[in-house]
């Protein structure tokens, strides 16, 4: 990040830290919508107590075990899909439509066959991002030139070579697009379903706050939730731009 470009991001954190200092001056209580000072007391506090990195490593778990799930079928299934025409044709409904599906549509599915606990979590999370990922893949397939592929058969390339020097070259692109949308939506959907029907979390420890009234701890954990939703962002691109260059789309 060059230097013109920190100052402008500085800038824009001072005004946001100034517009809510402002709104919590004119609200006048820390129960309502609480001062930054308070809020950043209460995450010194759950830093120093451990119980901020246990919660958050309970939502990282989820997450990334959903995510893990939704590449592992995606990759195969938008790999077929992109692949043969009329199955996709007949998948891209079902996936338009479970694209659409907002989280909390999930709950009375998950709390019958699981009840409160991490799989429901790891279920929705996982249902958030397919249909990302196959659609994503499933281009990335139907993006190779055929004349690669009919050369290919032409000289008789096996078949793993050509998959490993045809087909992946083109999917990857895709394939790290789809993971570049997923890491912040598999963020907030994990952090949504901890708060409706996890036993453990961040989203569970918002929901506590709430029900207890402590303002200033639910702005606490949110403003954590944040902060390492935009670090896994930063994280990923940084390695993405550093080992995919102008792979990346």
């Amino acid at each position: 990040m060059n230097s013109s470009r920190f100052k402008w991001l500085l800038t824009g954190f001072i005004l946001l830290i100034f517009i809510w200092q402002a709104v919590s001056f004119l609200f006048k209580s820390s129960l309502v919508f609480p001062a930054p000072a308070d809020v950043f007391e209460e995450i010194i506090e759950l830093i120093k107590s451990g119980k901020l990195f246990i919660q958050l490593l309970q939502t990282f778990y989820k997450a990334f075990l959903g995510l893990f799930l939704a590449l592992l079928i995606g990759l195969i299934t938008g790999f077929f899909v992109g692949i043969f025409r009329a199955l996709f044709e007949l998948l891209r409904p079902v996936l338009m439509v479970l694209r659409s599906v907002p989280v909390v549509s999930w709950l009375s599915t998950v709390i019958l066959l699981w009840g409160i606990g991490w799989k429901g979590v790891v279920f929705i999370v996982f249902m958030t991002l397919l249909p990302v990922v196959i659609f994503n893949v499933a281009e990335g397939v139907r993006s190779v030139d055929i004349k690669l592929i009919e050369m290919a058969k032409v000289y008789n390339v096996p078949r793993p070579k050509m998959f490993k020097s045809i087909y992946a070259g083109s999917v990857l692109p895709f394939l790290l697009s789809a993971i570049n949308i997923s890491i912040g939506t598999m963020w907030k959907a994990a952090i949504v379903s901890e708060y409706l029907i996890g036993d453990s979390g961040l989203g569970l420890q918002i929901f506590q706050a709430k029900f207890y009234v402590d303002t200033p701890k639910v702005f606490a954990y949110t403003v954590s939730a944040i902060f390492f939703g935009l670090l896994l962002e930063i994280i990923f691109y940084n390695i993405w731009e550093r080992f995919f260059g102008e792979k990346a789309v």
